[in-house]
């Protein structure tokens, strides 16, 4: 698949280039080994339990154009 960027972090969706996704902005999910990416916000909810975290939203991005 050579138009996917990333796959979603949850489901595993391809997250193509150019395309909106969303990123935890806790630094821990956004570390450099972890680095988390969600197709949608749905996948983003269901990081959360297993995450535990105090404080936490959904940064939408757009991935980078190729």
């Amino acid at each position: 698949m050579a138009d996917t960027w990333k796959v979603c972090s949850v489901c595993r969706k391809s997250i193509a280039f150019g395309q909106l996704y969303y990123a935890c902005n806790v630094s821990t999910c956004n570390r450099k080994r972890t680095a988390l990416y969600f197709c949608s916000m749905e996948c983003w909810d269901a990081h959360l339990p297993e995450a535990r975290h105090r404080e936490a939203w959904a940064e939408e991005k757009t991935a980078p154009a190729s």
